[in-house]
């Protein structure tokens, strides 16, 4: 039986410049390594770390301090974008990778605001050295496969000058690569182009249009493909109603079985279950009768959603409806509301340490997610992308019975530190 396609995650930070300009781009420190001479590619781009090699960097290993600091960024990004009576899909794990980059090139109270937003109660250096480390010990095998991939782009088309030292830290810290590409329409195909490379074909078109007053482009794109563990048969399929988050009901297909990861917080009850291999677990949580989304979800905490994950033990009658729908919206406002501020604000930013464009400041105009989720029989298929726009200026006996009839929370978390690489809210199917 084949398994779940590919699930993506893509995350684009585009950067602009805080005046419109035009001008020929240029650099304003010398390569760590000196280049071998570039040539255009086919899609009119250049990538310009042909020739330099990415160095070696010290990582440190994954803390408690570590995971509860990307839990807590995690819960808070997914608790400001989930607001209302919609379907809800972020990739934290995305969004945290193109915004560490982001944060290499800045400086001050942004750099400040940044770290403090992505990782609260870390340093730069602390997300430089743990997050690879994280990242690079996600397993992927042929049955629950993990891939990421990251890059930067700039306009060759304006006056754009961007700091090697900035580039060359994340080639050694993410493996970015660097493209200098006309931001036009052969500019934005070309970045499509290369998330649809790194997502396995399942997100074609990352952006649907590109200004040319932009600046920068950082990307990471993250694909996730795994089939579950126990695969459900025809004869665990069945009918029911799903009443929804305005309380109509709706007529959808549910996949019955028996779990061995019972969840229950006092305020919610829920299951894991497990993908094939063990590596990644598919978590759902249901608040009880009585409790809304919104006051759970404000109570859920990174010491609270740790826990209750590793209490996930004693067997339990899952139902869990077929589901599938995409999701799309601007993480600005979530991400000013996290202290994210002085990056969005053209007088405020300071991206100095990444570059300028015809000398002018770069700050961030836009931090936009698209999302999609399929849970099926056979697996899941999950992707996202995000593009950030600066512009230029149970006890014994019988196991108790989950059915997720209602709008509950789902995510898709790492088995080993719970940290999720999806959360959604299913409202409506």
């Amino acid at each position: 039986m084949k398994y779940a396609k590919l699930a993506p995650v893509v995350l684009g930070i585009v950067l602009g410049m805080s005046t419109a300009a035009c001008s020929i781009p240029g650099t304003t420190t010398p390569p760590t390594t000196t280049p071998t001479a570039v040539t255009p590619r086919p899609d009119g781009t250049t990538n310009l770390l042909d020739g330099i090699t990415a160095q070696n960097v010290t990582t440190a290993p994954v803390d408690d301090t570590f995971t509860t600091a990307i839990a807590n960024y995690s819960l808070d990004l997914f608790r400001q974008v989930a607001t209302g009576q919609d379907n809800y899909l972020t990739s934290p794990l995305s969004a945290e990778l193109a915004l560490a980059m982001t944060a290499n090139g800045a400086g001050g109270e942004t750099l400040a605001q940044m770290v403090r937003t992505i990782a609260p109660g870390l340093t730069l250096d602390q997300i430089n050295a743990i997050l690879p480390a994280y990242v690079n010990n996600l397993p992927s095998t042929d049955a629950a496969k993990f891939h990421l991939a990251n890059s930067i782009w700039y306009n060759s088309g304006t006056g754009v000058n961007i700091q090697r030292d900035f580039l060359q830290t994340n080639a050694n810290t993410y493996q970015a690569g660097t493209y200098a590409s006309p931001f036009d329409d052969t500019g934005r195909q070309a970045i499509n182009a290369w998330v649809k490379d790194n997502t396995d074909g399942m997100i074609p078109s990352m952006l649907d249009k590109l200004e040319p007053t932009s600046a920068v482009v950082l990307l990471n794109a993250l694909a996730f493909d795994a089939q579950w563990a126990e695969q459900y048969g025809d004869s665990s399929i069945h009918d029911g109603k799903f009443t929804d988050a305005t309380g109509k009901q709706t007529t959808a297909k549910f996949m019955s079985s028996k779990e061995y990861g019972y969840l229950d917080d006092g305020l919610a009850t829920g299951f894991t279950k497990s993908y094939e291999n063990g590596p990644y677990e598919f978590v759902a949580l249901l608040p009880n009768a009585g409790v809304s989304m919104a006051d759970y979800l404000a109570s859920l905490t990174a010491d609270r959603w740790i826990k209750t994950l590793q209490s996930g033990t004693g067997p339990v009658y899952a139902n869990l409806p077929q589901f599938s729908f995409d999701y799309s919206a601007s993480l600005k406002d979530p991400l000013k509301a996290m202290g994210m501020t002085d990056a969005f604000d053209a007088s405020a930013a300071d991206f100095a340490a990444m570059g300028t464009s015809n000398k002018q400041p770069l700050y961030v105009d836009d931090v936009i997610q698209k999302t999609y989720i399929e849970v099926t029989p056979v697996g899941t298929r999950a992707g996202a992308g995000t593009a950030v726009v600066m512009g230029p200026g149970a006890a014994p006996g019988v196991p108790p019975t989950v059915t997720l009839d209602r709008p509950f929370i789902f995510g898709i978390v790492d088995s080993a530190t719970q940290l999720p690489l999806f959360l959604g809210v299913l409202n409506q199917i």
